[in-house]
């Protein structure tokens, strides 16, 4: 709800007596993705900060300016010193507006993969200049905005209402689509509904209890009383009103600009923690397994008797044999170091004579002694390095806090480096991984369970492509395309499909079988574990792993 239309409603109703009046004193960005807007007052001077990459996009206000002196990029230089004449955001759509006294307006776009901030000419509705993309937008069209559906009526809502979807909560969505998820959840939750139950087994009144308890929520929503929801150390759902169906509340607010500003703080944090966290995780944990695995095996190997004795029993059987027929490959003869002088039969080099035969067998006996000697040494090893990567891993998970985490990755660098991939300690501001196919198209891919449940769930768009390895475990990746109406073309959808399988339990395989569909085909099950999911209308590539 950090970005929903209700919270930029409220931040704009809050905002609006301290801007009017105020100059637009510089435009920037200082932190890739992030737009920083500098305004000064006659009493206050404020900065708005955005960010325009998904999966977290955000719009909050601080008081003061501040702009670092270097790697800054100014932006939208015409537009200093015009004066605020008015902020507001547009009816029932996430586009907030700054009016300028110049006959221009500064327009904020907090939704989807087009997410931007333009500098537009009211006059010729034309865009002057765009935070992203500028050299192409430049001159074009500014977005204009568009009311998404609102039933004030219950009929209206019975019209939206879709029993082909998967649950009661997803057909609340499709009835009021500024709701959210939350708040669709909070709303069947009011109503006495099971969120997860099948929408076609919804009764009239029970639809009838649900559009009551929606304009209850429409209601409370006009007076906001923000909190921050969550177990741990960081929240995982801001919410504009109290929510009935959590139970999990952490901080309550009692000014929506406050609340938004901790809000967005804690969960760039969250975003930070897990970027510095999960490779470790991941390293660690793939190298505990390898390192167990690895000392198993050797266990097992030396378990096994030595053949040493055997070798040089046999050399010392073959120098006390007098002759053996030349070009024989075997020689059978009593074993002279048994009790019971029981026939042993050794194998020869038809080559060689029977002396050089016997210093084959010392040299391999010799040989191997000295292998059991030094896997009894390398087993030492093992063992320590597995112990050493398992006692890491208990204590990376006992940590729960950014500090702790960049506390640990300086403090005991020397014990994680001889674990990690290279490169994989590296922290990117982009939560997954992500490889540019040219054109606007990029592909998404998640690191691990939970990462793979958000990037399918909570980031792509219903019109991205999602691909994963099929019938093998593996990383969801999407495809993600510039628009909806964006054709990727089947050269990038082998390239997605390779990356998929690079990504995947097949990796090693020659061709690997790849399925792929619209993400809005793609669903969690009642109940599932994280990443676990169902997938409807599905085609196959069959690609070669590989990366671009």
């Amino acid at each position: 709800m950090i970005n929903s239309y209700f919270t930029l409603r409220a931040l704009v109703a809050r905002w609006h007596d301290d801007l009017v009046g105020c100059r637009v004193h510089d435009a920037f960005s200082q932190v890739r993705n992030e737009f920083s807007l500098a305004l000064s007052g006659p009493e206050s001077d404020w900065m708005l900060r955005t960010s325009v990459q998904r999966p977290l996009l955000f719009l909050f206000r601080t008081s003061g300016i501040s702009k670092k002196k270097r790697n800054v990029a100014t932006l939208f230089g015409s537009a200093r010193g015009r004066t605020v004449t008015d902020v507001r955001i547009a009816h029932l759509d996430r586009m907030v507006m700054l009016d300028l006294d110049d006959n221009s307006r500064i327009v904020w776009q907090l939704f989807g993969a087009r997410a931007n901030v333009f500098w537009v000419d009211a006059e010729t509705g034309t865009i002057r200049d765009a935070f992203r993309n500028a050299d192409t937008l430049r001159g074009t069209d500014a977005p204009t905005p568009r009311a998404a559906p609102m039933p004030d009526t219950l009929n209206d809502f019975l019209g939206r209402w879709r029993d082909n979807r998967n649950k009661v909560r997803q057909a609340m969505q499709s009835a009021v689509p500024l709701f959210g998820q939350p708040l669709a959840r909070e709303t069947v939750h009011r109503a006495g509904l099971d969120p997860t139950a099948d929408p076609e087994t919804v009764s009239s009144a029970e639809k009838e209890a649900l559009f009551a308890s929606a304009q209850a929520v429409l209601n409370d929503l006009a007076t906001p009383a923000p909190r921050l929801y969550g177990h741990g150390p960081f929240p995982d759902a801001f919410a504009l009103i109290p929510l009935q169906h959590r139970t999990d509340e952490r901080e309550a607010f009692d000014n929506i600009d406050n609340a938004v500003r901790v809000a967005v703080r804690r969960m760039l944090a969250k975003q930070h923690f897990e970027r510095l966290y999960d490779p470790l995780d991941d390293a660690l944990t793939r190298a505990a397994d390898r390192a167990q695995r690895t000392t198993e095996q050797m266990m097992q190997e030396l378990t096994n008797e030595s053949r040493a004795e055997e070798y040089e029993r046999w050399a010392h059987l073959l120098m006390t044999q007098p002759q053996v027929e030349p070009g024989a490959a075997e020689v059978a003869m009593p074993d002279l170091f048994s009790e019971r002088e029981e026939e042993v039969t050794i194998p020869l080099d038809p080559s060689k004579s029977l002396v050089k035969n016997a210093e084959y067998y010392y040299d391999r006996a010799r040989r191997t002694r000295r292998s059991r000697e030094e896997a009894e040494a390398r087993l030492d090893d093992a063992i320590a390095r597995a112990e050493s990567a398992q006692q890491l891993l208990d204590d990376l998970h006992a940590i729960d806090t950014l500090d702790g985490i960049k506390r640990f990755r300086k403090d005991r660098s020397d014990e994680i480096a001889p674990f990690m991939d290279r490169g994989s300690s590296d922290v990117d501001t982009f939560p997954f991984r992500r490889f540019d196919l040219g054109g606007g198209f990029e592909v998404w891919v998640g690191k691990n369970a939970r990462q793979n449940d958000e990037l399918t769930f909570h980031t792509a768009q219903k019109y991205d492509i999602w691909m994963h390895a099929r019938q093998v475990p593996g990383s969801h990746t999407v495809l993600h395309l510039p628009n909806r109406d964006a054709t990727p073309g089947r050269k990038r959808l082998v390239q997605a499909a390779q990356i998929a399988a690079y990504y995947s339990k097949a990796r090693g395989s020659g061709a690997v079988p790849v399925m792929y569909t619209r993400r809005k085909y793609v669903r969690s099950p009642k109940g599932s574990a994280p990443g676990a999911v169902t997938v409807q209308r599905e085609e196959v590539l069959m690609v070669e792993p590989g990366l671009p």
